[in-house]
């Protein structure tokens, strides 16, 4: 604004030099004038001429006085001001009123309502739409924690009440006498608080995780040897199920990541295919080197998940179970899936999940080459 302030001065005293040149030319005899014109092409040529007449005609071209000249310069910047603080608060209104938007947006998310946005105007500046748009993209973010938190409070004093009511029940039954004190009834309650063991375990990662606190040691190791080793970990419940497990996976492929880490986000997607595989099914176990990673693949032919894409959607989230055989009875915890894919998150990677074409699902463990972390865990090379 201070340029075109400026700039409209200068444009004003040179639009009243040219008045006073026309006016001064105005009263000389035509054929001066005439002749004046004609020299004017090529000045520095005709320079004699041109001062002969100029002397001849001096009180006609006397200049302005300086004070003519300020009192002039002065009303023109006073006929500017109008438009100057016109145009000012044109363009602090726009600056003002999507800031304004994003301000009440914020008291609105400061008082507990996450659901408020702010709209993003199309006449704001470039810099302030982004702004209306990073503050929305926190306010979801804040949403959907503060749903999750809400959820999962109550999703997890239900999972621990389940087992602890359960645990309780059979020992007081066995204190009554109503349950015969044996070793079968001791592993009862015990199953029960192994469950509970997990359940703590599973949360204890997710917070970790979620704080930035989750300590990976990365290493490079054999691919298909550190699927044999998971493999066999979990032969019992793939016995108990009459569940093959295949492994893929070449002699000569490494990865590099947390093994333990790994190795349980493995294991919870075994165990989850094994559950929901069907009796005399089979999980194949696969590694497939990208141009930036590789991944870890784990396909079932089960019908634990539809093929409904709301379904694969969820599938990662905390305590989510399918309505067809995702529940609890099935031995589950609800937490094992989002462990997995917090572990993905901390070794830079993310997991996914799809569903196979004749049936059944396929989960891919994504790690990148580099073995970088995000905000979700730290790295110890």
């Amino acid at each position: 604004m201070a340029i075109a302030a400026t700039a409209a001065v200068q444009a004003g005293m040179w639009g009243r030099y040219n008045y006073l040149e026309a006016k001064a030319e105005s009263k000389l005899p035509p054929g001066v004038a005439a002749e004046m014109r004609r020299l004017e092409i090529e000045p520095e040529k005709n320079a004699k001429r041109l001062q002969e007449i100029y002397a001849m005609y001096g009180e006609i071209f006397a200049p302005p006085s300086d004070t003519e000249d300020l009192i002039v310069q002065a009303l023109l910047s006073l006929a500017i001001v109008p438009f100057v603080v016109a145009f000012g608060l044109i363009l602090a209104r726009r600056i003002v009123r999507p800031v304004s938007h994003v301000v009440a947006a914020a008291e609105s998310v400061a008082t507990g309502r996450f659901s408020a946005r702010a709209p993003v105007l199309e006449a704001a500046p470039a810099e302030l739409q982004r702004l209306a748009m990073h503050f929305n993209k926190m306010a979801q973010r804040l949403e959907a924690y503060d749903r999750e938190l809400h959820d999962s409070s109550a999703a997890i004093a239900h999972e621990l009440r389940t087992p602890l009511t359960a645990a309780m029940g059979r020992l007081q039954g066995i204190l009554d006498r109503v349950f015969p004190y044996e070793e079968g009834q001791i592993a009862t309650v015990l199953d029960q608080l192994e469950q509970i063991q997990r359940i703590i375990g599973d949360l204890q990662v997710l917070s970790l995780a979620q704080g930035g606190r989750l300590h990976l040691e990365i290493s490079e190791f054999a691919a298909r040897q550190f699927v044999d080793e998971r493999i066999h970990w979990a032969s019992p419940a793939l016995q108990a199920r009459g569940v093959r497990a295949i492994n893929h996976v070449d002699a000569g492929q490494i990865v590099r990541a947390d093994r333990t880490r790994l190795g349980q986000a493995l294991s919870a997607l075994i165990d989850n295919a094994v559950r929901y595989a069907g009796d005399g099914g089979i999980v194949e176990i696969d590694l497939v080197e990208r141009d930036l990673g590789v991944e870890l693949i784990v396909r079932d032919r089960g019908t634990g998940v539809s093929s409904d894409d709301e379904d694969f959607s969820r599938f990662f989230e905390r305590f989510w179970r399918s309505e067809q055989s995702r529940s609890r009875h099935a031995g589950g915890t609800g937490l094992g899936l989002s462990v997995v894919q917090a572990i993905c998150r901390a070794h830079g990677g993310h997991a996914s999940a799809s569903a196979r074409a004749g049936g059944g699902a396929e989960v891919r463990i994504c790690l990148p080459y580099t073995g970088a972390a995000t905000d979700s865990g730290t790295l110890v090379a």
